[in-house]
């Protein structure tokens, strides 16, 4: 986990590399719309933004089952071809990862991020396992109107994933101050206190691990054991 946080730090917003960029939109579900729902006073990550709430796509088949990312070019959440309810659908050849509308072919390119696109930063809660505790940090979002008439938030799966990683981005809430932050999860001094490993070597694995899939385009691989893999 604190590998991770160094390098979604370090190679994605301090820097971000043209390749991890391009592979997470095409590769991943980083870019796939979630829906924030309010819970005791706060928000909190939801489900994936399903495609039959926007009104575009509010007949389109299995609708439940097809997901939305937001369309750089249109400005607006766009249904790849690709999750399960294409899978099943009555049309096939959809089922892919080209990212192409599911409903009229249209090219898409998906947004990763909203930080620099965002109608607001929200407060979201964040479970923290380690102190059995939460966390409150802000979350870039656009706000939606639903089929039904109804005003949500959206954010990003890569949004959240920095979130719940600690990587502030000049957001607000209970961001980790530095690497050195012991009391804030996944940062290399967190990880020294329950594992023992220095934050200084786990730094330098992280560099080394980030580099090399950079210079190598992703030529990496973590070996843990036959019965997980």
């Amino acid at each position: 986990m604190a590998v991770n946080h160094v390098i979604l730090k370090e190679f994605h917003h301090d820097r971000q590399i043209p390749y991890f960029t391009q592979y997470l939109k095409e590769n991943t579900d980083c870019p796939f719309l979630v829906e924030l729902t309010r819970q005791e006073g706060a928000y909190r990550p939801g489900q994936c933004l399903r495609a039959n709430r926007v009104d575009s796509y509010k007949d389109v088949e299995h609708g439940d089952w097809k997901f939305l990312v937001w369309d750089e070019k249109d400005g607006r959440p766009r249904m790849p071809g690709g999750s399960v309810g294409h899978r099943w659908g009555t049309e096939k050849g959809k089922w892919n990862l080209n990212l192409k509308d599911g409903l009229d072919g249209a090219e898409i390119k998906p947004r990763l991020s909203f930080l620099e696109y965002r109608d607001a930063a929200v407060s979201v809660r964040f479970d923290d396992f380690g102190q059995g505790s939460s966390l409150h940090r802000e979350v870039p979002v656009k706000f939606l109107e639903t089929a039904d008439g109804k005003k949500i938030a959206v954010t990003t799966g890569y949004d959240l994933l920095m979130a719940q990683y600690g990587v502030g981005r000049g957001l607000g809430g209970q961001y980790p101050k530095d690497y050195d932050d012991e009391n804030a999860p996944y940062t290399p001094a967190w990880s020294e206190k329950y594992t023992g490993l220095s934050r200084d070597n786990l730094i330098k694995f992280a560099r080394e691990w980030a580099v090399t899939a950079e210079m190598t385009g992703g030529k990496c691989t973590i070996i843990i054991g036959a019965g997980v893999n």
